[in-house]
């Protein structure tokens, strides 16, 4: 009886190694699959950038500039079919450089697809209504209007610049803790042709490489898209780009002159793209009307 005993332990426990082997092999190759198998074309996200700088009329108290940061920012709980599908995000413009334009607050909101970006917008003056646009925004649109500087030739109140990213993911590098954001949107020369236009965006692009501080890349972040909002506001920029730093400290020696001239305190590979970029750009009379530049601390929700 003990032998027969024994004999059924050793079978049973063989058998348990068995089944141990065949589960694990059966979970390896699923993984193994899953690795390896494509993501379908129709579950690939792209996203879209949407930038929104307001300038104030003269007259607008700081309570209500901060309830319209307030309202704009509560817009990151819109929803549509019945679902979150936008992200938000704010800043004051602390850039130093005479292209930054005279906007008071700007926003980025992100999107993860054209059609998502057209209900957000819905309604837009001399077209057709939606069939579906989002209630929110339209509630938010009507509350803002009267707070915007329209009469400022400069600005008309508001700039919308609309671009497609070349990147994915979420663009939010880091996605918490500090990050600048630098947006950079660039309007050229009517004479400036297809190949010069994307020499000047390779150029950019190249940047988060070329540039070093100490030796070492120090631009967390760069993109980059051209113009498609449908809102008649991006004021004939283009071309739009956003950087991301780590510290202002990264941004001013990026940007290096005029304001830091000394050897060792600004970008040497910016200051020499800006002097290739410029002959391209259509900043006469006016530099801004060329580029404008927009930076701010990001505040989140």
């Amino acid at each position: 009886m003990r032998k027969i005993s024994i004999t059924k332990k050793i079978i049973q426990s063989f058998t348990l190694g068995l089944c141990l082997i065949a589960l694990v092999s059966a979970i390896s190759c699923n993984n193994n699959e899953d690795e390896m198998q494509p993501m379908p074309v129709n579950q690939v996200s792209e996203r879209i950038e949407h930038l929104v700088l307001f300038k104030f009329k003269p007259s607008v108290t700081v309570q209500q500039r901060q309830e319209v940061v307030n309202r704009f920012m509560a817009l990151g709980n819109s929803l549509k079919d019945g679902k979150p599908y936008l992200k938000v995000e704010y800043g004051i413009q602390n850039s130093k450089v005479a292209a930054k334009g005279n906007y008071d607050v700007g926003f980025r909101v992100v999107f993860n697809s054209i059609a998502d970006r057209d209900y957000y917008v819905g309604k837009i003056d001399g077209q057709p209504t939606p069939a579906a646009f989002d209630p929110m925004h339209d509630a938010f649109k009507n509350f803002v209007g009267p707070l915007l500087d329209v009469d400022d030739p400069a600005t008309g109140g508001v700039l919308v610049f609309d671009f497609k990213s070349n990147e994915k993911g979420s663009g939010s590098v880091p996605e918490t803790g500090y990050r600048l954001d630098h947006w950079t949107l660039f309007r050229f020369k009517p004479n400036v042709t297809p190949a010069q236009r994307q020499e000047v965006i390779d150029g950019f692009l190249a940047l988060k490489n070329n540039c070093k501080k100490n030796g070492s890349p120090y631009i967390t972040f760069v993109e980059y898209g051209y113009q498609n909002s449908k809102e008649g506001a991006d004021r004939g920029y283009e071309v739009g780009f956003r950087i991301s730093f780590a510290s202002e400290a990264d941004r001013d020696y990026f940007e290096g002159k005029p304001f830091q001239t000394a050897p060792g305190t600004f970008d040497p590979a910016h200051d020499a793209y800006r002097a290739f970029a410029e002959k391209f750009l259509d900043t006469d009379p006016d530099i801004t009307k060329g580029v404008m530049v927009y930076d701010y601390e990001v505040k989140r929700q």
